[in-house]
């Protein structure tokens, strides 16, 4: 849409003033399905799986939450495209906050279920976690949820920590 006040084009869905704690609202609802999907499928080990897997997606949650406080503390605002023009003009926050993009980092790939996190799935035991009685598409489309979940996170880590479109970590 064209912003009235400079007459610029910005490139996003929509323009919320909260835009990224929507963001990490709608990614947490992504414990329900894990915790359904185990329970929905009618054996009491996948069930197990399941709890096991939203407990780890939840614990993950609150340093996520912390680390990008930080994030929002220093630019002073909630607003992605703000986050990302700060730090165009001056340096990318992964320079000034290094140990809250670690931090945001390891969180991302816990949630994600991802290497060396995916205990969740336990492939050493019987059963292979919450989608154990899944199979064909319906298997696809938990897997398809991870991996997307997995790309929005690398896209708002680059908006948080890496300066967003920005090339020069330095000198914006």
């Amino acid at each position: 849409f064209t912003d009235s006040l400079s007459g610029s084009v910005k490139m996003m869905g929509a323009d919320v003033n909260i835009g990224i704690i929507y963001l990490i609202a709608v990614t947490s609802l992504g414990v329900y399905g894990v915790t359904l999907g185990g329970w929905s499928s009618n054996n009491k080990y996948s069930f197990l799986g399941g709890l096991r897997a939203s407990a780890q997606m939840v614990s993950y949650e609150i340093p996520m939450g912390l680390a990008l406080l930080c994030v929002i503390l220093t630019a002073g605002s909630v607003r992605a495209d703000q986050i990302v023009a700060q730090q165009v003009e001056g340096q990318w926050y992964l320079i000034h906050q290094p140990l809250a993009a670690v931090l945001f980092y390891t969180c991302m790939l816990a949630e994600a279920n991802r290497a060396p996190f995916d205990l969740s799935e336990a492939e050493q035991e019987l059963v292979g976690g919450w989608h154990t009685e899944y199979s064909s598409m319906k298997w696809a489309m938990f897997f398809l949820g991870e991996y997307i979940h997995v790309f929005v996170g690398s896209a708002f880590f680059v908006v948080l920590f890496l300066g967003g479109w920005s090339l020069n970590p330095l000198f914006g």
